[in-house]
């Protein structure tokens, strides 16, 4: 179980990476997020882009069994976070199926509790970019209430954004790399998801050169749960 200290903000400034001098962060009482001035630069901002693989769809009750993220500064990986994960319970051969991880691949892996702390300071402060964010943003909320860990993170969707700039017929990740002539690493891997989900991102923004700002970005906004 995260202890008291660690979601204190004692905690925090022992161990606070450096942020964006532009973001409001709070962390007291285990709260944890990001917060930016409306006319702060993209490429001037930390993105992480974050995907979880998990044990269903039902962001109630399934758990996360990968957490992969990526670190962006002016659109140039800086830093990178990846981690298998044991749900305490078994994944079903469907999960397996579709991602590749298996229950043999999970059971000597740290358990969530362990995990989280460590990736909600890799989140701090920055922007947060996913693609079908609701469900992340709605994995991340539940796992961390969970855990009695509030958070009210900056998150943009990639969905979101594709559904109104790009004019194709379906814009899932598959049918997007597609049209941005990229390949997957590995599907249905967070990291690998990840790499192409950014590589949309620069495009559409290469595309719309006029969104320059946060503010730009907030058609596309995913709210935190709450």
């Amino acid at each position: 179980m995260v202890s008291n200290f660690q979601n204190s903000i004692f905690h925090y400034i022992l161990n606070a990476k450096q942020s964006s001098q532009n973001s409001l962060i709070a962390i007291m009482g285990g709260m944890s997020g990001s917060r930016f001035n409306d006319s702060d630069a993209i490429d001037e901002l930390p993105f992480v882009i974050f995907d979880f693989e998990t044990t269903g769809l039902d962001i109630r009750t399934s758990r996360i069994i990968e957490i992969g993220a990526i670190k962006y500064i002016n659109r140039k990986e800086v830093d990178r976070f990846s981690q298998l994960i044991n749900p305490g319970i078994l994944i079903t051969d469907e999960i397996t199926k579709v991602t590749g991880i298996t229950n043999d691949m999970l059971i000597d892996k740290p358990n969530f509790q362990s995990v989280l702390p460590n990736f909600h300071d890799f989140l701090r402060g920055c922007v947060g970019l996913a693609h079908n964010a609701e469900f992340d943003v709605g994995m991340l909320f539940h796992e961390s209430n969970r855990l009695g860990i509030s958070c009210d993170y900056t998150v943009f969707c990639t969905l979101k954004m594709a559904r109104d700039l790009v004019k194709i017929e379906r814009r899932n990740l598959d049918a997007l790399a597609r049209h941005y002539g990229l390949s997957f690493e590995s599907r249905h891997r967070s990291i690998g998801d990840i790499l192409v989900t950014a590589d949309v991102f620069w495009s559409m923004l290469r595309e719309n050169p006029a969104i320059k700002t946060i503010a730009d970005l907030y058609p596309y906004r995913e709210e935190m749960p709450g």
